[in-house]
């Protein structure tokens, strides 16, 4: 595969870029304590996006990880997830706010820490969402790469610290997409310092898939998505 682009996104640090259909997304955790914040939406027409309940619902499943998608909210493939060795990515908890950072690592701006300071997923989105025309009334569910979460019999949700140095999700682009990723904490992370992990960013020229797909085989509701992508490609074409 040819590699396209590369950036190390450094702790608190946001990156929005329009990926086209057919790319492969490299993200490997550099630390033991890593949590990547993505979101994504259709980049040809954004009021299509990543819809969590509908995702977990057609594929029987509480989390993300290897042969799992992205489903959008028109029922079509945004992205899927064709390695991981991390094994769990969570899809309930959401973002953290610039509240609960401050509660829980205290006081930090640009004017005492710089470029150090101690960021959230939700502004880090609300900007990066602004610099592409849309709003705060776009934010919409989320996937926490890295970090697993449980929920007991009564609903209460556990986090769980595991150790993800060096582990890597590798995601396909099966529509062009409007992805959104953020370097910071998860909303249930105990730690009590801001964690400073990076993460590496690496964009391939990939394979697109087909009905033999893994993930496009591995449910009826998967093969019903692709089929709606190629209705889709077909109208468009």
């Amino acid at each position: 595969m040819k590699l396209v682009y590369t950036k190390r996104l450094l702790p608190g640090e946001k990156w929005s870029e329009y990926v086209g259909a057919g790319k492969w997304i490299r993200l490997i955790a550099k630390s033991e304590d890593c949590n990547l914040v993505m979101g994504a939406y259709h980049a040809e027409h954004p009021e299509e996006k990543y819809n969590m309940p509908d995702s977990l619902k057609a594929q029987h499943t509480f989390f993300l990880t290897q042969q799992h998608l992205l489903m959008s909210d028109n029922g079509k493939m945004l992205m899927s997830l064709i390695k991981d060795t991390y094994g769990w990515h969570d899809t309930v908890c959401g973002h953290t706010l610039r509240r609960k950072i401050q509660e829980k690592y205290g006081e930090s701006t640009y004017q005492i820490d710089r470029n150090q300071r101690q960021r959230n997923s939700y502004d880090n989105f609300s900007i990066e969402l602004f610099r592409r025309g849309l709003g705060k009334r776009d934010l919409s569910a989320v996937v926490n790469l890295f970090s697993k979460v449980t929920a007991s019999q009564d609903g209460t949700l556990c986090y769980h610290a595991e150790n993800t140095l060096d582990k890597e999700v590798v995601l396909r682009t099966d529509a062009p997409v409007l992805l959104l990723l953020s370097n910071t904490p998860h909303p249930l992370n105990p730690a009590t310092e801001y964690p400073r992990g990076e993460i590496q960013l690496e964009v391939y020229e990939g394979m697109t898939a087909d009905l033999l797909d893994p993930v496009v085989s591995s449910c009826g509701e998967n093969t019903r998505a692709f089929e709606n992508n190629l209705v889709e490609n077909q109208l468009e074409g």
